[in-house]
């Protein structure tokens, strides 16, 4: 039966306060995390206090530990005795979100009333009540409670591109599809998107309509690169760690191929002492470019190490002139980053698709449009060439942001504990070049209007100021014990009884805390339009089911023939 209220389905008993009461509620009439609420008298008027069930406890009284030890020990079912079945107790302890006076939810001053009638409200009054003052053009539709698919959940758009979100889960628990679906209802409002894609979970968003999304292959252009930032290359894609004479001649080496007069001269050089002309460029050989200048250099010096190379060489750069083991040494390392780099490439180009390759690092800013999503993929590239790229990219922004150069924008970051790890994460947290930036990004976004949104199945990686930095929180399924502990005590917003349930939370369904949302909710979340490249799919379902049936027989014929 429905009432004005709602549908009654408890009554207070018990002692009430402010911040709980406990009510005495009928079989299957509601679950945990589920909404209630209690009309209470304040003053002479009457409000509407809103309250989350918390645990629920079931008491049989006429069921004493005796009788289920005696019914035990004769192997009976309770079914079959006289003890009666159906008058069981059961409690559910709820903990107050607020009173509701002229449609703001504020503190209760006073407990509700024991005798009070508690009601599950209409769902359109839930409705209305989790998206409280949210202006209709800051919705953006999620899914359904996780205890009512008659109440649609929404969240404030402005505090996802604003205040930052983090979407936390363990794998396969439905982290990237619930980020589809926020970016798709953003997408309709043609706000601007990027998107760091390491592995094509994001192809499928071109099937939405009035927005352009656009997939580029970044590259590195060495010539435009700091020295520095060549020696991370090297040093990432190469897999060893360079001594202090091959960092000196390979920044030798970048200053010489950098400048198109000194590369001549040095061509020039090495042609009159006949070891032959430069025959690739940084531009389009990138690494083997480097390579071949310290092949080069290697052999000037082979005949005697003690000898130093001409001077016509020396003055164009003094890192120049190294031990032969040295530039042997580097002509390997860069010739080891050059196959790296090339393989990672080919790999890139296969899996993009339609793609169009990055801007260089001066024209970046073309890709942020208003009603454009730009994705960045960075399939088949290594964890240390992806940070460089995020770093370089989200550095030059983050410029034309403060220059007024770009509009406002989204940045979406997959697999953020790769990204921005915490001192956990092998004490080489300091040493990942896209921390930096996007720390600052995370602390000082809002200023600059620069919004993120980090995705992570191992958060207790993740650099704690930047997760603290994000002020909405989605989070999914978490099962190990580290991760679960790690986002109790960085997410403020979230209650015992919420951490608790989260091991337990199916495919799809999430708690909803922080900003965008009133209050924190259970959700389910509407499943996205838009595919990744690789969904889940069953890999046996390709086996015909003859052909498994023939391998069986064969089988069957072989085992019994041994």
């Amino acid at each position: 039966m429905t009432e004005a209220g709602g549908t009654p389905v408890g009554t207070v008993v018990g002692v009430s306060s402010t911040t709980e009461f406990q009510m005495q509620v009928r079989p299957d009439a509601v679950r945990a995390q589920d909404l209630v609420a209690v009309d209470t008298v304040e003053g002479g008027q009457t409000f509407r206090v809103w309250a989350k069930v918390g645990t629920i406890e079931r008491l049989n009284p006429l069921f004493p530990r005796e009788a289920a030890q005696e019914l035990a020990f004769q192997g009976r079912d309770p079914v079959d005795s006289v003890i009666s079945m159906s008058r069981e107790m059961i409690t559910a302890t709820c903990k107050v979100v607020g009173v509701q006076r002229d449609g703001r939810l504020e503190p209760p001053k006073y407990p509700v009333q024991p005798a009070g009638r508690v009601y599950v409200p209409p769902a359109h009054e839930i409705e209305s009540f989790l998206v409280g003052d949210t202006p209709e053009h800051r919705r953006l539709y999620l899914g359904t409670e996780r205890g009512n698919n008659d109440v649609r959940v929404f969240v404030d758009g402005h505090m996802v591109v604003s205040r930052h979100l983090a979407v936390l889960a363990s794998t396969g628990a439905g982290k990237t599809v619930a980020t589809r679906k926020i970016l798709e209802e953003l997408m309709a409002k043609r706000y601007p998107i990027l998107i760091f894609d390491p592995h094509g979970d994001y192809a499928g968003l071109h099937i939405a309509k009035h927005t352009g999304v656009t997939t580029y292959l970044p590259e590195i252009r060495l010539g435009e690169e700091e020295f520095d930032q060549v020696l991370g290359y090297v040093r990432g894609m190469s897999g060893e760690v360079l001594s202090p004479p091959q960092e000196s001649l390979l920044t030798g080496i970048m200053e010489v191929l950098s400048d198109a007069s000194k590369r001549a001269a040095l061509d020039a050089a090495l042609r009159d002492n006949e070891v032959g002309g430069l025959q690739k460029t940084i531009e389009k050989d990138h690494f083997y470019a480097l390579a071949e200048v310290a092949e080069k250099i290697a052999v000037l010096k082979a005949a005697d190490d003690r000898a130093p190379l001409p001077k016509e060489i020396t003055r164009l750069s003094s890192g120049l002139n190294a031990q032969s083991s040295t530039a042997n040494a580097l002509r390997r390392q860069t010739r080891r980053a050059g196959w790296q780099y090339w393989n990672m490439i080919k790999t890139n180009r296969k899996f993009a698709g339609d793609s169009t390759r990055l801007p260089s690092t001066k024209d970046v800013h073309t890709i942020i449009k208003q009603g454009a999503v730009a994705i960045v993929s960075l399939e088949g590239y290594t964890d240390e060439l992806r940070q460089s790229i995020v770093a370089s990219v989200l550095s030059r922004l983050l410029s034309d942001r403060i220059d007024d150069r770009v509009p406002r924008f989204l940045t979406v970051v997959e697999e953020a504990h790769n990204f921005i790890p915490g001192w956990t994460a092998g004490g080489a947290a300091g040493e990942v070049p896209s921390l930096p930036v996007i720390k600052q990004i995370a602390t000082e976004g809002r200023k600059y209007g620069m919004g993120l949104i980090f995705i992570s199945q191992r958060p207790s990686r993740i650099d704690a100021t930047v997760l603290s930095q994000a002020n909405s929180y989605l989070i999914l399924r978490i099962v190990n014990p580290n991760d679960q502990k790690y986002i109790r005590d960085v997410v403020e917003t979230m209650g015992e009884d919420e951490a608790k349930a989260l091991p337990s939370l199916n495919t799809g369904e999430a708690l909803l805390s922080g900003l965008f949302t009133r209050i924190p909710v259970m959700v389910r979340v509407e499943k996205s339009r838009s595919e990744g490249k690789y969904e889940e799919e069953d890999f046996l379902a390709d086996i015909a089911v003859g052909g498994a049936a023939v391998l069986a027989a064969e089988e069957r014929q072989e085992w019994g023939d041994s």
